[in-house]
């Protein structure tokens, strides 16, 4: 979709950063208004994002909506949940892989399988292969995962980094360990299960 949009707006260097700006962060372009999620962003806000004048943020929309099919799209467009931000903080495990061109496919193939084979419980996966520049891989693992796995998955043909962040890479506490949920997947054993196992 990046390449269409990059050949739409081929004369237009500054508003194709700007469209491609919203693309990546799921910022529709509804009846010449910008949303996230639903919620209406203000134009101030986005040419402040990309250091350019209201004008040129009201242009790019013009522009946007004067093509039915980029219009379409970008109507649609919708923001995603990542949680590997604050997994660490949970006290899960990130694997980001990065790729080189060409080899996506073939090393999504081989991860799978080596998640499968160590059994791993995967929370969430996401992979992304739009251009040179942004081909990865991400597994959020629930807590860690046996050390092999990376040994393994960094051996596949056409991975270039691996990037493992833990909750000790974080030098943050652990949230689980100090909030006051009382049955939370996180924890094998909570006061609420402990009661019920001495009732049976």
């Amino acid at each position: 979709m990046l390449l269409i949009l990059e050949e739409y707006f081929k004369d237009h260097p500054i508003k194709r950063k700007i469209v491609e700006g919203l693309y990546e962060r799921g910022i529709s372009v509804q009846n010449g208004r910008l949303f996230v999620g639903g919620i209406e962003v203000s134009i101030s806000e986005i040419s402040k994002l990309f250091n350019v004048n209201r004008r040129t943020v009201y242009d790019t929309i013009k522009l946007i909506q004067s093509s039915p099919e980029i219009s379409q799209v970008m109507s649609l467009l919708r923001p995603c949940v990542d949680i590997s931000g604050v997994a660490p903080l949970m006290g899960d495990q990130v694997l980001t892989i990065r790729i080189a061109p060409g080899f996506f496919r073939k090393a999504l193939t081989a991860v799978m399988q080596f998640i499968s084979k160590y059994g791993c419980y995967v929370k969430e996966i996401k992979g992304t292969n739009m251009g040179a520049d942004d081909i990865y891989i991400r597994a959020v693992f629930y807590r860690s995962v046996p050390r092999k796995i990376f040994e393994d998955i960094g051996s596949i043909e056409g991975i270039n980094k691996l990037i493992i962040e833990t909750p000790e890479s974080t030098n943050l506490p652990l949230i689980c360990d100090k909030c006051e949920v009382r049955v939370c997947p996180n924890k094998l054993s909570t006061s609420v299960l402990e009661q019920t196992m001495s009732e049976l």
